[in-house]
């Protein structure tokens, strides 16, 4: 509550206890007065009724009797008596019952009206023949009084609405009064102008109150006090903007902006949606600790230019793509309104720059980035997006590869079983997926080597009740971040050598994830299932790896290999041609056979040198006794290239 209306409310307050207090005190001196009245004039008809019947004349009963009756029937008395000098009753008149009036109950409770009674002695000469009793009526002095009150009440109320009327206009007026005095001269502290600070001096020279002149030229200094920090306060404020929004290194927009612009997107309901392109610098610990941090920054700095460049000669507007870094190792590219063609070139040239700057450590290996995309549409929620975001962050990262993983909103309503939530609901899937044994193989045949095998991927269900099943290319990324890819690849060889015990004739592939095998003891768990199983059941294994992992870690894998080959398991290598290196150290890592996709051998058989590359990569197995496995329709192949390949003996399974 305002000061003013304190103000008014105080003083109407006093005013209502003043005019309450005023209407008791009339009233209760009314009723005194009315009181005293009404007891002198019963003494003063009780006198004059014992002398009327003093006289001579009127000693007779009836006449007394007639004088009586005339009193008693003007009606200002309920009751008349006359008794003899003994107390006998010689005449007794009195109104029956009480009489109600105009005055209500309480009223007569509250203020009550006393009844006067007065007695009288009447003689004959100096003899005394009785003695008269007269008691008033005090309806007509209660009336009286009700009357009055009545009249003060309404007088009272109707001050009270014309002080009503009278304060709800002073409120108003007084508001007008201050908001011209005082409001405008506050508003102008806010302005930097100079007619601001014209009507601020006007208003005081108008100023309707005398005891504002005081606060105005507070207001005026402090107005002058507050122009010589504004310039200040606004550097301030927009540094700690710059620094709230901006990465200090790379100068591009942060994870809260970047969040914050998304949601906005997604809250729009005009919005056409677009898509995120996020990635993740593998090796920046490495890279930090090889290169001094300034390097690193400056790298980082033009690294981030560059894309900045790439991103202004795609988008058609200066909003239309942004660019943040999210954390050191983590940057994405939001294009709203985008369509999916346009931002397949454009990450085709982000691929290129990012190729392009790529830092060379001491062992010849280049750092790695981990690229993955999603689409937005308006209305989807923000936790759903990320977490397609990441889902298909943790696959590039799982796979290895340079390739972009992509993971869209189709997608994943197509597979509605795959949970949209965090790492914890993964990690409590996929623990209770090991506890309660609901893995199994999904078992799809292919043709390999001129013969129907099985290839192995292993699935989860994710509850008891669904009969959906996660494959292993939804859950094993997040399995391989969480630290679970050993135990998940664990049960893969348990079910996969149990598959091979229950069918003597077949043969199965499955693959191994990299993070499983560089874990400490994972392979001799695996040494001793094979040894529980047997060469008649481990034979007919096979194991592929992607050519990547090879690269990565050729201690872990070339010791995996070894012991692999003890037990007569196959080794195999997918992709290998997109890593030649890796064609020169088959021996070393045990590889039985590479396993190539028509459509992979078609990308690099266009690219000039190809052929030559191809043929090289022949030779190489050949002499190193590794089978080389094309899979695919070869007619799209070049007739040199299925020439070349017949030469070695090779057809498309």
């Amino acid at each position: 509550m305002s000061l003013l209306k304190q103000l008014l409310l105080s003083v109407s307050l006093a005013i209502l206890i003043i005019l309450g207090g005023t209407l008791w005190l009339s009233v209760d001196s009314a009723r005194s007065y009315l009181n005293t009245q009404l007891q002198a004039q019963t003494d003063s008809a009780a006198t004059s009724l014992a002398l009327t019947l003093s006289q001579p004349s009127n000693q007779d009963p009836v006449t007394q009797e007639l004088i009586i009756m005339a009193q008693f029937d003007s009606g200002q008395f309920s009751r008349i008596a006359l008794h003899d000098p003994a107390g006998v009753s010689l005449l007794n008149r009195q109104t029956e019952g009480d009489s109600k009036g105009d005055a209500p109950q309480w009223f007569t409770r509250l203020l009550p009206v006393l009844v006067a009674e007065s007695a009288a002695q009447v003689s004959d000469g100096w003899r005394q023949v009785g003695q008269v009793y007269l008691q008033a009526d005090a309806t007509y002095a209660r009336d009286t009084l009700w009357h009055s009150f009545t009249r003060l009440v309404v007088w009272v109320l109707g001050a009270g609405v014309v002080w009503a009327v009278f304060v709800l206009f002073l409120i108003r007026w007084l508001r007008r009064m201050l908001h011209d005095d005082v409001t405008l001269q506050l508003k102008a502290l806010t302005h930097h102008d100079p007619s601001s600070v014209q009507s601020t001096h006007k208003s005081h020279k108008k100023s309707t109150f005398s005891e504002l002149s005081e606060v105005t030229q507070a207001i005026a200094s402090a107005r002058e006090s507050i122009l010589l920090t504004t310039e200040e306060q606004h550097a301030k404020i927009e540094s700690l903007e710059i620094e709230l929004n901006q990465d200090a290194v790379t100068g591009l927009v942060n994870r809260k902006y970047f969040v914050n612009e998304l949601r906005r997107q997604l809250e729009n309901a005009q919005s056409k949606g677009g898509w995120l392109f996020l990635f993740r610098q593998r090796d920046l610990a490495e890279i930090n600790r090889i290169m001094a941090r300034s390097n690193v920054d400056e790298w980082l700095r033009s690294l981030s230019e560059q894309l900045q460049v790439v991103l202004q000669r795609y988008g058609s507007e200066p909003s239309q793509f942004t660019l943040a870094r999210l954390n050191g190792s983590d940057f994405v590219i939001l294009g709203t309104d985008v369509e999916a063609a346009v931002m397949q070139q454009l990450v085709k040239e982000v691929q290129t720059i990012l190729r392009q700057q790529r830092i060379q450590f001491s062992d010849g290996a280049f750092c790695r980035w981990a690229m993955a995309q999603t689409d937005f549409k308006s209305g989807q929620f923000l936790a759903h997006v990320l977490g397609r975001l990441d889902q298909a962050l943790m696959r590039a990262e799982s796979a290895g590869h340079n390739l972009v993983e992509q993971l869209t909103s189709d997608q994943v309503a197509d597979s509605a079983d795959q949970p949209k939530g965090g790492e914890t609901q993964w990690r409590a899937i996929i623990q209770e997926g090991l506890i309660h044994n609901r893995f199994s193989l999904h078992l799809q045949t292919t043709a390999f080597k001129q013969q129907q095998w099985h290839e192995a991927t292993l699935q989860l269900q994710s509850t008891p009740t669904q009969n959906d099943l996660l494959l292993g290319y939804q859950f094993m990324p997040v399995a391989t971040r969480l630290g679970l890819s050993g135990v998940c690849d664990l049960r893969a060889f348990e079910l996969a050598l149990d598959w091979l015990a229950k069918h003597p004739s077949e043969r199965l592939i499955m693959r191994v994830s990299l993070s499983s095998i560089t874990q400490d003891s994972f392979s001799e768990q695996v040494a001793k299932q094979f040894a529980i199983a047997g060469l008649e059941n481990t034979q007919r294994l096979y194991i592929e790896l992607d050519a990547y992992s090879l690269v990565s870690e050729p201690v872990a894998v070339s010791s995996f290999g070894v012991m692999v080959d003890e037990y007569h398991v196959k080794l195999g290598v997918r992709r290998a041609l997109s890593l030649p290196r890796v064609l020169l150290d088959l021996t070393m890592y045990k590889a039985a056979y590479l396993r190539t996709q028509v459509s992979e051998l078609l990308e690099i058989t266009q690219k000039t040198g190809g052929n030559i590359m191809l043929r090289s990569a022949l030779d190489i197995a050949k002499q190193a006794g590794v089978t080389f496995v094309l899979l695919g329709n070869s007619a799209e192949l070049s007739a040199t290239t299925r020439q070349m390949l017949q030469e070695y003996g090779i057809g498309a399974e």
